[in-house]
């Protein structure tokens, strides 16, 4: 099989599972490669990268982890750009008699265990801390927190009732709709959230280049938004 044909390996965050491989239907369908999308935490995905495994683009839920990408010298000079961006939602499960919820009450008595990807890595955590730590309130919720590997993993937990909530991406939330959104964090509350994509260096540097100015396009524009992304593309 030549080179050209062989699907392109996409390390994306885990939030971005199902909208990438959306996009990567799309590219192809447009005449580019097939796209085989190897999900996970960010965090993860980005010691994968640096230890040398076969991957053709980055797409991480925050910059810290492509800064651990870039450190190995693996990424092509010049090519990390910021794609999307996104806000969080506090979530209740399915059978939970509250449909509502303060940030105060993630502190109080009412919830007693709080579900987040590992606040010390995984993105989705990492900002859900840092919007807790500006509202004063991450020393009450801290010892509640229910860690887990994946923004993914952390709505699971909710939806099988193993949290009394969850802070997740709104985009992760509407790929749950049995699930409640008690409480949508004001974007201006929350850090900014930005999910900067990059080219790995190897031989399907081109081609990566090629799938990346896509995902830049009016068509893939449409996929993300669709999902509930905000694009930060022209």
């Amino acid at each position: 099989m030549a080179a050209a044909a062989q699907p392109l390996t996409v390390s994306a965050a885990s939030s971005l599972a199902d909208v990438v491989a959306e996009a990567g239907r799309a590219w192809q369908a447009s005449g580019g490669a097939g796209v085989t999308v190897n999900a996970g935490g960010s965090h993860v995905l980005a010691r994968q990268v640096a230890a040398g495994a076969r991957v053709d683009v980055f797409i991480s839920a925050d910059h810290a982890q492509m800064g651990v990408a870039t450190a190995s010298g693996r990424l092509v000079n010049g090519s990390i750009r910021e794609l999307l961006s996104n806000t969080l939602v506090v979530v209740v499960p399915p059978r939970s008699l509250v449909k509502a919820l303060t940030p105060d009450d993630l502190a109080g008595s009412r919830v007693r265990r709080v579900a987040l990807g590992n606040p010390d890595s995984v993105p989705a955590g990492v900002y859900a801390r840092q919007w807790l730590e500006r509202r004063g309130l991450w020393a009450a919720v801290a010892p509640k927190v229910v860690p887990t590997l994946t923004v993914r993993s952390a709505l699971a937990a909710v939806r099988a009732g193993r949290a009394d909530a969850g802070v997740v991406f709104a985009t992760d939330a509407r790929t749950a709709p049995e699930v409640t959104v008690a409480y949508a964090v004001p974007p201006a509350d929350a850090p900014t959230i930005r999910y900067p994509v990059a080219v790995v260096r190897g031989p399907r540097e081109a081609e990566a280049a090629r799938f990346v100015q896509f995902l830049f396009s009016a068509a893939a524009k449409s996929v993300f938004e669709s999902a509930g992304f905000v694009h930060l593309g022209t």
